[in-house]
């Protein structure tokens, strides 16, 4: 019964995939039948997660009461806003609202408010900068609705509790439904690998562009006019990069931004799997499945962050819990050495690459060359484009002939979280960046948190290519986990304390 899940998605994924195989050879696996073939898998993933939550309430009677007494509303709306991760963005901010409503009517129902973490007071001054950094841009003085996850995620955990054991099996459903998404981003893949016809190894190993006319695909082609002249200079609307014909069904299409949310769920898993003696949710089979799945998705994305990252938790996951578990540490922490270093010696080309790319290189050194102008005041938020392009014009005769300057296509931001910020705001978008991440990883240190430190990790790790905190989905995804591992990390403190609560 342990294997059950595992196996019941490992077993219809094959049967789905042989269902899908068999409409190839009848001719139906066609470009003009993807957007079917999208629904259906975005069926598959609602149907996945609502069986996986049926499963959790089905043995609990819940009267209305229950919604404001006993949490029911926090509990499903905190529920849809992790697995809201995996789509669209703007379904994510739609759900930031729904627990922002939820929390206020249990707070007027409880009349309770429960201070934060002293860290959250950074959270909301950096987001006030944000604010006030509206002044003198384009657009005028005004509250950045992009920042509202900034000021609504952290105020609404202030109006309610969970338990330790409620809050790991939300945590539980996560992960299990990031099972789910990888499995149906596998199958639509695999739908539509059948009729592009490409090597599978240059799949994999290149930086595949798939030309193809595609019936619907209106949100793609926004895209793909920015990123085929951005990246690799071209004007051509007919052609997709190859990670869109893993992820479009959810329409959410960034590789780096995809692998965030799964880092976010590996760690989950970890640490569910390790806490299993409070809460026997998270066997070994389900644990290699997510990281096997991940690895093979990752892949096909061709995401260079996302492999690095995984090896990155893996390996730290297993110092972590090998000094917490073993008697033999040094010999063990010895081999791990012995291996990483063996790595990085086979693959020294491959992660030269992924420290030297040429467009992100030039990114680089455009921001730092405007940041030596203009170190004290930025051009205002959101205003990076229009600093970039000013900068990169100034810049053209010094730099290399990277694509997207040899065909005028727009720098839309830095790539650089810590480069970004100061090109908004100057010296002081840094110091209030690295105070809002000082403050995270004091506490998360100071806490003795696996899920907190593994994220800040993760997440300085991905603002040195990536901005999570200027793009839409990046925030309310970052903030969103960065919620819900405090409430955990929060819930052992008052147990530890035999705090009686909901």
């Amino acid at each position: 019964m342990v294997i059950r899940f595992p196996v019941i998605v490992l077993s219809f994924t094959a049967l789905l995939g042989g269902i899908i195989y068999m409409l190839h050879l009848f001719g139906l696996a066609t470009p003009a039948n993807e957007v079917y073939m999208r629904f259906c898998a975005l069926g598959l993933f609602i149907a996945g997660f609502a069986l996986l939550g049926w499963q959790k309430v089905k043995r609990h009677r819940f009267s209305w009461d229950d919604i404001y007494k006993n949490n029911t509303l926090i509990i499903f709306s905190l529920s849809i806003l992790l697995t809201s991760s995996f789509l669209y963005a703007q379904v994510g901010l739609y759900t930031v609202g729904f627990l922002g409503g939820a929390a206020f009517l249990h707070f007027l129902y409880t009349r309770k408010f429960y201070p934060p973490p002293g860290f959250f007071y950074f959270i909301l001054l950096y987001a006030l900068l944000l604010f006030f950094g509206t002044i003198g841009t384009q657009k005028g003085f005004h509250f950045p609705d992009r920042t509202l996850s900034l000021y609504m995620l952290p105020l609404s955990v202030c109006f309610f509790q969970l338990s330790k054991k409620t809050l790991l099996r939300i945590g539980e459903l996560f992960f299990k439904t990031a099972i789910i998404f990888l499995a149906v981003c596998i199958l639509y893949w695999w739908f539509n690998f059948l009729y592009l016809e490409v090597d599978f190894y240059n799949w994999i190993t290149d930086k595949t562009v798939c030309s193809v006319e595609m019936v619907g695909w209106k949100e793609q082609l926004k895209i793909v006019e920015r990123i085929m002249g951005e990246v690799f200079g071209v004007e051509d609307t007919t052609s997709f990069p190859a990670y869109f014909f893993v992820t479009s069904w959810s329409h959410y299409y960034h590789p780096s931004f995809v692998s965030l949310v799964l880092f976010f769920g590996l760690i989950t898993g970890f640490y569910l799997y390790h806490k299993k003696d409070v809460v026997p949710t998270i066997t070994k089979f389900e644990l290699i499945l997510y990281i096997a799945l991940c690895f093979f998705v990752m892949t096909l994305m061709e995401s260079r962050i996302g492999l690095v990252g995984l090896l990155f938790i893996i390996v730290v996951t297993g110092f972590y819990y090998l000094k917490l578990k073993t008697k033999y540490f040094k010999i063990k922490l010895a081999v791990y050495l012995l291996l990483g270093g063996t790595s990085l010696f086979i693959l020294n080309n491959t992660v030269s690459s992924f420290a030297d790319d040429e467009t992100r290189s030039s990114y680089r050194r455009i921001a730092v060359g405007y940041i030596q102008d203009n170190f004290w005041w930025g051009e205002g938020f959101r205003q990076q484009q229009i600093a970039l392009e000013q900068q990169a014009e100034i810049m053209k005769d010094v730099l290399p002939d990277a694509a997207h300057l040899q065909y005028g296509s727009p720098i839309f931001y830095s790539h650089n979280q810590f480069l970004g910020d100061m090109i908004q705001f100057g010296i002081w978008g840094l110091i209030a960046l690295v105070a809002m991440l000082g403050a995270i990883a004091y506490y998360a240190i100071r806490n003795r948190s696996y899920l907190l430190q593994m994220m800040m990790f993760i997440v300085v790790l991905f603002m040195m290519i990536e901005e999570p905190l200027y793009v839409l989905h990046g925030t309310i995804r970052l903030v969103s986990f960065l919620v819900f591992f405090t409430a955990i990390s929060e819930s052992m403190k008052k147990q530890n304390k035999n705090t009686i609560y909901a």
